[in-house]
């Protein structure tokens, strides 16, 4: 049996989303949270390249977006993001 689209695009989104918050996590234990942050438009650009419009692409932005509001690294997005992956 094949799970519903929705579920499946919900299993990328947290899968990215997941996986994204080690990379930032371990990203910031080596750089600053404005280095770190400046890779954002990179990074976003990158997972578009790779999975289009897709939930994977989104699972991408929306953690990097999580963790620097406005370009800003916010301790607390970092926390909640963790918790939520």
């Amino acid at each position: 049996m094949t799970p519903p689209d929705s579920s499946v695009r919900l299993i990328g989104h947290q899968r990215r989303f997941a996986e994204s918050i080690e990379q930032i996590d371990t990203e910031l234990e080596f750089a600053l949270g404005a280095a770190v942050a400046a890779r954002r438009d990179e990074v976003v650009a990158a997972a578009r390249a790779a999975y289009g419009p897709s939930e994977d692409f989104r699972g991408v932005r929306d953690a990097w977006d999580a963790v620097f509001p406005d370009g800003v690294y916010s301790a607390a997005g970092l926390a909640e993001a963790k918790r939520l992956a």
